[in-house]
């Protein structure tokens, strides 16, 4: 992985961390009353209280993913890195789907499957969300130079004597 690579991606997942553990603290402490106060406030304390966790648990398995990746010179074959970020990032999608009945209370009957399995998942299994999170990060390994892939038998040799 090029170390600008590393670098944006780790910034950006540790921030979305940072941001969601201090929603978590600030939620957790302020009083419940405050909170329902406004309808406009409520809506968002609602929709950051059920996104916050699971996106939190994503964003660390990324970061441990990330340094793992980075430090240990993890290489990966062009498929199972194309599968692991498209399985990571539908599971984000997914996640961030749990929210839409939050903000259009109209979309509910249609977005309650996603709602469930998101809070149910970060309820009783955590480590399934780090997993993915940590998914991403071996999607954003480099690519195995020693497979040439399927057809590498119809390719000319890299080398010339």
């Amino acid at each position: 992985m090029k170390k600008t690579a590393f670098i944006a991606n780790f910034i950006a997942w540790a921030a979305v961390a940072i941001g969601t553990t201090a929603f978590l603290a600030w939620y957790h402490a302020t009083d419940a009353e405050q909170l329902s106060a406004s309808s406009d406030a409520s809506t968002m304390a609602q929709l950051g209280a059920i996104l916050a966790a699971p996106v939190l648990l994503y964003a660390m398995g990324a970061v441990l993913g990330l340094l793992f990746v980075f430090f240990k010179k993890i290489e990966m074959g062009r498929t199972s890195r194309l599968v692991l970020r498209c399985a990571s990032i539908l599971a984000l999608a997914f996640v961030l789907l749990a929210g839409v009945p939050i903000v259009a209370p109209s979309l509910a009957d249609a977005f309650a499957v996603p709602l469930v399995v998101v809070i149910y998942v970060s309820r009783t299994a955590p480590i399934l969300i780090m997993m993915f999170g940590f998914f991403y990060a071996l999607g954003m390994a480099p690519a195995d130079r020693t497979k040439r892939g399927a057809f590498a038998k119809y390719l000319p040799d890299d080398h010339f004597e």
